[in-house]
């Protein structure tokens, strides 16, 4: 199958299922699809910012795995105050969008890495969405950054429509410049957990390679080597990982990243992991 061809069709997590009359009165351009994302979602982190508290019971909404799920839980596309959005995390931010831009024929999928743009000095575990542009390529959109009020979630100076590379590495690059020294272990990580080091980037290196094979897990998921800490990993399972890496980094072409994901039985995605419940508790 062209590559291209191959993001513009929905994954089973991004398909709108029953629910794709909702997306008939989608603008057009990506900017305008940011918006109405952040109309509908809310950062279950992040809910201070826009003045108030998340009731804790409601944490449990960012386990929803599927797209459908989600916008049946929405109801509609309607922009709707801060304490009525789905509170998600950055996942959900990226595959609502991701699952827009495919509805509209685009070629869109979302990358799991680290954004060096929400605590000064650390690149943070986060995803965002990439899209095909026939100019310049494949170029990284911020949906959780580009649907909010400047200032919202990061003071930084950045264009949430055009990440520079330099300001998210996805898992394969943030793994590639760790492991030969270039990145301080101390500073990537999940920085509000007080989490850093190789075992955090080793997740993403396997959960971006997945979602480069339209497998978008949740954030914590865990399966195969996810669960291995770094130090307990053999020499044969870091020179795997250095080859997914690679076709992290390198985000393509399409048989190298599927070769990668089949290349080893602890890499693809459990169906649980796919299949599990698609109603929202």
């Amino acid at each position: 199958m062209d590559e291209l061809d191959y993001y513009r069709r929905h994954s089973r997590l991004t398909d709108p299922g029953s629910q794709r009359h909702l997306f008939g009165a989608l603008p057009a351009d990506v900017a305008a699809m940011a918006t109405v994302v952040g109309g509908l979602l809310i950062h279950r982190d992040w809910t201070w910012r826009f003045g108030f508290d998340l009731p804790e019971q409601r944490r449990d909404e960012a386990n929803t795995r599927h797209v459908e799920a989600i916008l049946t839980h929405l109801g509609a596309l309607d922009a709707r105050r801060p304490e009525d959005r789905f509170a998600g995390t950055c996942r959900d931010f990226a595959v609502l969008l991701c699952a827009m831009l495919r509805e509209a024929g685009i070629p869109a999928r979302a990358r799991a890495g680290f954004a060096g743009y929400f605590t000064d000095g650390f690149f943070d575990d986060h995803w965002v969405v990439e899209v095909w542009n026939d100019k310049h390529g494949w170029h990284l959109i911020d949906a959780q950054v580009a649907s909010a009020p400047k200032g919202t979630y990061t003071d930084a100076d950045i264009d949430p429509l055009d990440v520079p590379r330099d300001a998210f590495l996805v898992g394969g690059q943030a793994w590639q410049e760790c492991r030969t020294g270039g990145r301080d272990l101390d500073r990537i990580g999940t920085s509000a957990a007080g989490l850093s080091g190789m075992w955090e980037v080793q997740g993403n290196v396997v959960r971006d390679l997945a979602a480069l094979n339209r497998v978008e897990t949740l954030p914590w998921d865990n399966w195969g080597l996810i669960p291995v800490h770094y130090d307990q990993l053999g020499p044969a399972d870091v020179e795997l990982l250095d080859d997914v890496a690679a076709a992290s980094a390198a985000g393509g072409p399409l048989r190298q990243v599927a070769d990668a994901y089949r290349g080893d039985p602890r890499l693809p995605v459990p169906a649980p992991l796919i299949d599990g419940a698609r109603s929202w508790q």
